[in-house]
């Protein structure tokens, strides 16, 4: 192995690296490329290891002045920052930054990033996107009420936009903030702000909007019971938002009277699109200027017509009871 311990010139059309090393293999070259130097030589190092040839290769010997550890791995730091354009935040004092606006953000995206795949996430992070928030929120003193009321904001936010979300997700976040909203947790330590108290008071208003269309819905939003536990999840989670606080239940006749408004408006959506796909509902209404006198259906239409929707209720009451009767009854 040979390994220049130095910044290069530009070699062919490479880009990258400041720091090079050849592997020579009967005959044949490859150049490697690092960054800075404490890798390169880690990376020899790892090669002479795994070949276990005789020679060990060491780094060129420096003809400048000397530099100290610190001082190299100082510059390093810097040209990492260089690299990545973050110099000004490096450079800048975290007392003059806005850190719930930075993290607000920071949240967002890493949600973004992991509904990417929303199936597999449901809106859940990965362990280390929970661990990079958590240190922002220690580092920058960023509150745990505020933390969770925006992530519930920006579920919403998805959710409303019909891309599959663990209701659970919302519901922990909902339990915690509300702790802190009606002063109710169990170490008796915790604290809101009139803003994140107006806040919480909107999302809950929201909520119970996003979770009634959901169960009118629920054919269309949990497809054949889809994902596993998520219809009871929501109606579980409608149940917690009706509490006008943390700690006196909601008594089960207002809630059994919410769950049957919006399965008797579930329906009449159920109807409406068995209808449709039955196609009982004759759509002329871009043909009628240039119909002419009334179209008569002959009576053996109508029949076949209504013989096609009642299978299609029956599949439908199939479906119910297969997937959801153990929900409702």
């Amino acid at each position: 192995f040979h390994m220049s311990a130095g910044k290069t010139k530009k070699i062919a059309d490479l880009e990258g690296g400041k720091f090079f090393f050849n592997t020579v293999r009967e005959g044949d070259s490859v150049l490697f490329a690092t960054e800075d130097e404490s890798d390169a030589h880690n990376w020899v190092m790892a090669f002479y290891r795994a070949t276990g040839q005789a020679h060990k290769p060491t780094p060129p010997v420096s003809t400048g002045k000397s530099i100290s550890p610190a001082a190299k791995a100082q510059g390093a730091d810097a040209d990492r920052a260089r690299k990545h354009g973050m110099e000004e935040y490096i450079a800048a004092e975290p007392i003059t930054y806005d850190h719930d606006k930075h993290f607000s953000y920071l949240q967002a995206k890493a949600l973004d990033w992991r509904l990417l795949d929303p199936f597999a996430s449901l809106g859940w992070f990965t362990p280390g996107q929970i661990f990079v928030l958590d240190e922002y929120c220690a580092r920058y003193g960023v509150r745990g009420c505020f933390r969770h009321l925006k992530y519930m904001t920006d579920l919403l936010d998805r959710s409303e936009k019909n891309i599959l979300i663990d209701p659970n997700l919302i519901h922990f976040s909902y339990a915690f903030c509300a702790s802190h909203v009606h002063g109710n947790r169990s170490d008796g330590v915790g604290t809101v702000t009139q803003e994140e108290k107006e806040t919480f008071n909107e999302i809950k208003e929201r909520l119970r909007v996003l979770l009634e269309h959901q169960i009118t819905n629920f054919r269309f939003c949990f497809p054949f019971g889809r994902p596993e536990g998520a219809l009871k999840a929501t109606l579980s989670l409608l149940e917690r938002v009706l509490m006008k606080d943390i700690a006196t239940p909601v008594p089960q006749a207002e809630v059994r009277g919410v769950i049957k408004t919006c399965l008797e408006n579930a329906a009449l959506v159920n109807y409406e699109r068995l209808s449709e796909e039955a196609r009982i509902e004759a759509d002329l209404n871009s043909n009628q200027e240039e119909l002419i006198g009334e179209i008569i259906i002959p009576p053996s239409k109508k029949l076949e017509d209504l013989i096609r929707l009642t299978e299609h209720c029956v599949d439908l009451l199939r479906q119910n009871e297969e997937f959801y009767a153990e929900l409702w009854y």
